[in-house]
């Protein structure tokens, strides 16, 4: 596995954020990457490091990361963005202690371990996609079998210039990640009626997914209006996630500030949709809500930063945090309202 560990100096305190990359053989590459914001505003990243560790024990990821501190100088953390595995939960509490033992774990380590959010987006979003994997497999199988030669995408071209439209590129998903997905289906639902006059014309399509293509282990079948709804419905509701993951990944400007007010949107919908009459809908939103909630269903599973830094920024201030809590917890809101409050005050006043 390569990690991919991003070293982050903003203002005079310093975040980390770790996240997975493709396969390497059997050992571990770091890249540790600086970031900082100059006196104008602007985010500046550099890479600073590039080194192999031998495992991926939080013991082992942690010495690197050491490491790479010291031999750039930078002592001051103060947080580190990590995935859900658990070996970076060892990770981040034994890069806590080092910090302590160098007497600059800023209020104590805290707030060092952020759990990354397109991560949390990630796993509750492919399981959402698992509901529906047949209809997304007809569609992927259409779109790879008419970009496969050039005398099938010119027949495409023609069933383009037939309904007006204008000529693009289909796009071609990845399985294993959702948003390369999501762009597949909605470029397909833009260009539905062209797909289906190239079927109409062309018997090979069919066969193709008759007799060529399988999905867990049975053939892929025949491109049918049901499928054509199944993706509309689902990439309309994955719109969401996805704007969502542009906004929180940015890297050249901050956006911790807008953390919490994201989360409050997607439980919002998710408990909008979870009430639709639309039975395949309502079942896929009530899994995604349960595992949503098992990551940031509780302020206690999240770090206390997101409402800080939320509260700091002029457009939004308490009120904010109070109407997303209300709108996320309800009745429990004016409890957790409170609680967050008072410890927001108690943690600015220390600062």
């Amino acid at each position: 596995m390569a990690e991919n560990i991003m070293i982050d100096k903003v203002i005079g305190e310093s975040g980390a954020s770790n996240s997975n990359a493709t396969a390497q053989s059997q050992s571990v590459q770091s890249t540790v990457r600086r970031q900082r914001k100059k006196s104008e505003w602007k985010m500046h990243k550099r890479s600073i490091n590039f080194c192999p560790i031998s495992s991926q024990r939080g013991e082992d990821m942690e010495n690197s990361i050491v490491n790479c501190l010291k031999e750039w100088g930078l002592e001051r953390i103060f947080t580190v963005t990590v995935d859900n595995a658990s070996s970076y939960y060892v990770t981040v509490k034994e890069l806590s202690k080092k910090l302590t033992k160098w007497g600059t774990n800023s209020m104590n380590g805290k707030h060092l371990h952020v759990r990354c959010m397109a991560h949390i987006m990630n796993l509750v979003v492919h399981g959402c996609i698992k509901e529906s994997i047949v209809s997304i497999e007809h569609i992927r199988q259409a779109v790879r079998y008419i970009r496969q030669s050039p005398a099938r995408w010119k027949k495409f071209q023609e069933c383009c210039d037939k309904g007006n439209l204008v000529r693009k590129s289909l796009c071609l998903g990845v399985p294993t990640r959702w948003n390369s997905t999501h762009l597949m289906l909605n470029r397909a639902i833009e260009y539905e009626s062209a797909i289906l006059e190239y079927v109409d014309h062309d018997i090979g399509l069919s066969h193709h997914l008759e007799f060529v293509d399988i999905v867990d282990g049975s053939p892929a079948g025949t491109l049918l209006s049901s499928d054509w709804e199944g993706v509309k419905k689902l990439t309309k509701f994955l719109e969401i996630f996805y704007k969502l993951t542009l906004k929180v990944s940015n890297s050249l400007y901050v956006t911790s500030n807008h953390h919490f007010l994201e989360i409050c949107k997607v439980v919002v919908y998710l408990i909008q949709l979870i009430l639709n009459d639309d039975v395949l809908l309502g079942s896929m939103e009530k899994k995604m809500k349960e595992k949503f909630d098992k990551y940031l269903g509780d302020p206690e599973k999240m770090n206390n930063m997101i409402f800080i830094s939320c509260v700091l920024d002029p457009r939004y201030k308490f009120d904010s945090v109070s109407f997303a809590l209300a709108k996320m917890f309800e009745e429990k809101e004016p409890i957790i309202a409170k609680a967050v409050h008072t410890y927001m005050t108690s943690s600015l006043m220390s600062m």
